[in-house]
């Protein structure tokens, strides 16, 4: 739902908001222009100030407890990811469940402090978003787009969240000697951009901020991760606003993780902020009902992926579901062609398309058929598209290699980008984990698939090395899984990969025993 007012453009604002870039130091995609990770408050103009942050808190510490003595009505999509650690997110809507987060969406809490008759929680919001949000977002942002007219464009809340992360909690079941976090697993939000405001003292925990995936740029050549490669060098921090009030705002398509708040507990508000056209009656100063424009590009390529697997799944055989996929995604290529997500998506469908070809009462009565290696290859090429726009994305590589080794089956010959592939998703991964970033299930595939490619070339020292990370995180895993997996399914999948991999582990030690 959307929360409060809409941009009021094109009234001036006086005041507008001090920032600072946050840049990478090499040129990327956008043009000559260095891509900036995100944009933070100066010291001297925070977005909130400190009498404000009481009168939210209060407000959504009141809504809370409403919840808790179940004086509130839910909505029916409430509890759809619900997974019983605590009473704020029992009847969640938020999709990223994990033990230790409580969130509160602030449509409700505003809602629920006006039936209370507190209505200095509505204007409170109101005047945050038109007066201090949108004009910001509209000057740092907006004002900067080269592919449309800025002045046609409102800004609206798509939707918005108070997160607390509580590390105690997070902590109850964990082993002596594991540290555990309470955080969000590396996503990309919808809508344009997201605002990530501050609102309790960095004093009062450790760890936490937001981690980019961009971060990791300067790590990574044309061709993956170096041949040497030290992982103990990387110093790549998350990044936090500059204090309690203060607020970082990044591109919403851009993928990031909330870093695991190790200590302490960490009260954050986020703000996704979306973009819509107007119509043309409000573009001539009408006064009418404001009503919904066209989305964007980067808004419609969003939601064609984030639906593509619901939408398909309508479909009749298994053939049109993924030729269903690939169209959703080649939509959204089509929309943003340097979306190296889409370009990802595709080439997983095409490469789920290929294994469909090996069955022939599925798809083709010749496995062997050189339309199987088109496929693959076409496939590869969307993955090393895909990496030229997004460089760090872990799953990429991995999928990347599972192509390179099908393809390298067809034609009987060795392919040395395959080891480069897995060895690129395997450190990403790695980085990514030891920055606070929860990456479990898709480094335990990595392990898996690397493993399994080193043991294939008679490695089996290499595969030990990289198998052997597989060992620590067996049973944590499985403790976690429980608590966080939407399905029973994804548990199971998650475990067996897991077991997997430690029989591999041990047929590669007894083939060095030999």
């Amino acid at each position: 739902g959307k929360t409060s007012g809409r941009d009021t453009y094109p009234i001036e604002h006086d005041e507008i908001l001090s920032y600072n870039d946050v840049a990478l130091d090499q040129l990327v995609t956008k043009g000559d222009e260095k891509h900036r990770v995100a944009i933070r408050t100066k010291q001297s103009t925070p977005l909130l100030q400190h009498h404000e942050i009481l009168c939210l808190k209060e407000a959504v510490e009141l809504y809370w407890e409403g919840l808790s003595s179940y004086k509130i009505e839910e909505s029916p999509q409430s509890n759809r990811n619900s997974t019983g650690s605590n009473h704020s997110s029992a009847k969640s809507r938020f999709t990223y469940q994990r033990r230790g987060n409580s969130e509160a969406h602030l449509s409700d809490v505003v809602k629920f402090s006006h039936s209370q008759e507190k209505t200095q929680v509505t204007s409170l919001v109101n005047d945050l978003l038109l007066n201090r949000v949108y004009p910001w977002i509209r000057d740092a942002y907006l004002s900067k787009e080269t592919t449309i007219r800025p002045k046609d464009w409102e800004l609206y809340v798509y939707d918005s969240l108070f997160i607390r992360y509580n590390a105690t909690e997070a902590n109850i079941d964990a082993v002596i000697g594991e540290r555990v976090g309470a955080g969000q697993p590396l996503h990309r939000d919808l809508g344009y951009v997201s605002v990530n405001i501050m609102l309790n003292s960095q004093r009062e925990f450790e760890g936490g901020g937001t981690f980019f995936e961009n971060q990791l740029r300067s790590l990574i050549s044309e061709d993956g991760v170096p041949e040497l490669f030290d992982e103990a060098a990387v110093d790549v921090l998350p990044l936090k606003p500059l204090g309690v009030g203060h607020a970082l705002v990044h591109y919403s398509s851009d993928r990031h993780a909330g870093a695991a708040t190790f200590g302490g507990v960490r009260d954050i508000l986020v703000i996704f902020v979306a973009a819509a056209a107007r119509n043309e009656n409000e573009k001539d100063g009408s006064q009418s009902t404001v009503t919904t424009g066209r989305a964007p590009t980067w808004e419609r390529a969003a939601r064609l992926k984030s639906t593509s697997r619901g939408n398909c799944s309508k479909c009749s055989s298994i053939v049109d579901h993924l030729a269903c996929r690939m169209l959703h995604h080649r939509l959204a290529i089509g929309h943003v062609p340097n979306d190296g997500e889409a370009w990802h998506y595709l080439g997983m469908a095409m490469l789920e398309f290929y294994e469909v070809l090996q069955y022939p009462d599925i798809g083709n009565s010749n496995p062997d058929s050189i339309e199987g290696e088109d496929v693959l290859e076409l496939s590869i090429e969307c993955f090393n598209k895909a990496t030229r726009h997004t460089p760090c994305d872990g799953r990429l590589y991995n999928n990347l290699g599972i192509a390179l080794e099908r393809l390298s089956e067809c034609r009987r010959e060795s392919d040395e980008r395959i080891k480069r592939a897995y060895k690129t998703s395997f450190v990403i991964h790695s980085v990514c984990e030891k920055i606070g970033c929860d990456v479990g299930a898709d480094f335990e595939r990595t392990i898996l698939n690397y493993g399994l490619h080193l043991s294939k070339q008679d490695d089996f020292e290499g595969a030990i090395r990289i198998l052997s990370q597989i060992e620590s995180r067996a049973a944590s895993s499985n403790k976690n899984s429980e608590l966080t997996s939407g399905s029973m399914h994804a548990n199971d999948s998650r475990q067996k990969i897991i077991q997997d991999a430690k029989g591999l582990l041990s047929f590669c030690a007894s083939q060095i025993a030999k």
